[in-house]
């Protein structure tokens, strides 16, 4: 059964239709609605990312998100997000599922856009990320369950948390390579694709790998204080060795550093428990 009473439809843009929020909705149904509201109406090309995809794609261990991320193409569509975003926004407050929220008003190449929603208490409790990239390559279709999009695909995600890995953003964005980890866990990997991507998306700092004895201390304490929540199987979680998911990004990454004649990563489906 659909949630939200209807799939896709082409050319169902109007913003007065949007499609009524079950009672009680939760939060994770709260963010399928803001996928398919944006999904449906916005007329620009859009690709989904990031934990939200992750969590459709590996709902087992993939971690907890309260955001939805996407891409879209030009600086130019944000208007038409914006506007987007704020309709839903303003749905979300007048059926009191949150009570004030905060809109992005510029994305750009270097910045992104998109919105906060904020409980009674001022805290942050849903988010929409906006970036501009190309999403001329390394996409793919995702039927979900509620409706069809595009999307991200294993090799375009992959090349994202890589590069951000190899960059001073690893210390802030340590989930980063718990995501690099579960991926390569569930997913065979295009490394010839995934090298490719990474090329494209640019800024890779190859000399930073392998990290020195310095970094490795300090991303082992950014790894150890790293709180991750799992939707299925809490009880027996337990979140795998620093050691084990470095070793697991340096098989891949330097495998693409040194131009190894290998060309495929096979999944190892082990259970992150």
């Amino acid at each position: 059964m659909n949630l939200f009473g209807g799939i896709r439809h082409e050319g169902d843009r109007d913003l007065d239709t949007l499609p009524p929020i079950p009672e009680n909705c939760t939060e994770n149904e709260l963010l399928d609605y803001l996928v398919l509201v944006i999904a449906r109406h916005l007329s620009c090309n859009v690709a989904f990312k990031g934990g939200y995809m992750l969590n459709q794609l590996i709902p087992t261990f993939s971690r907890v998100t309260h955001d939805i991320d996407f891409s879209v193409s030009e600086k130019s569509n944000y208007d038409e997000v914006k506007n987007v975003l704020k309709t839903i926004c303003d749905k979300f407050k007048n059926e009191n599922y949150i009570e004030s929220y905060k809109i992005k008003e510029i994305a750009d190449l270097t910045h992104s856009g998109g919105v906060d929603m904020y409980d009674s208490d001022g805290k942050k409790i849903l988010g929409v990320d906006v970036g501009i990239h190309d999403i001329s390559f390394g996409i793919t279709h995702y039927n979900l369950s509620f409706t069809d999009v595009d999307g991200f695909n294993v090799e375009r995600m992959l090349a994202d948390k890589l590069t951000a890995i190899t960059t001073r953003k690893r210390f802030r964005r340590t989930k980063d390579l718990y995501d690099f980890y579960v991926i390569t866990n569930y997913f065979d990997v295009d490394l010839d694709k995934l090298s490719d991507y990474v090329g494209r998306r640019g800024n890779v700092e190859w000399d930073n790998i392998p990290f020195d004895d310095t970094i490795i201390v300090q991303y082992q304490r950014a790894w150890d204080k790293l709180n991750i929540e799992i939707y299925d199987d809490v009880s027996a979680f337990k979140k795998p060795d620093f050691d084990i998911v470095l070793r697991r990004f340096y098989q891949i990454a330097m495998s693409i550093k040194l131009k190894l004649d290998v060309h495929k990563w096979e999944s190892k489906n082990e259970r992150c428990i």
